[in-house]
């Protein structure tokens, strides 16, 4: 499973959410998640892709896409 379509299948479960309403182009700001299911995010993705994301503040406030996301998760790996 790509990096792309695991972000947007653990934000789906997460925030219960259709995965076809997240797409590359969505703004993350858009995406109804609240701090607490950042972390649950973040924690699914580690496990899925079994990495380790090192995200602060200041790397957030960078990313403004999924795309942006993913590209972010891709080269950390």
């Amino acid at each position: 499973m790509s990096v792309y379509e695991e972000f947007r299948r653990s934000v789906a479960r997460v925030t219960r959410t259709a995965e076809q309403d997240i797409t590359p182009e969505t703004l993350l700001k858009n995406i109804k998640a609240d701090s607490f299911h950042w972390v649950q995010i973040f924690i699914a993705l580690e496990s899925a892709l079994d990495i380790e994301l090192n995200v602060d503040q200041e790397v957030m406030k960078q990313l403004v896409t999924v795309d942006d996301f993913v590209k972010y998760i891709e080269k950390s790996m």
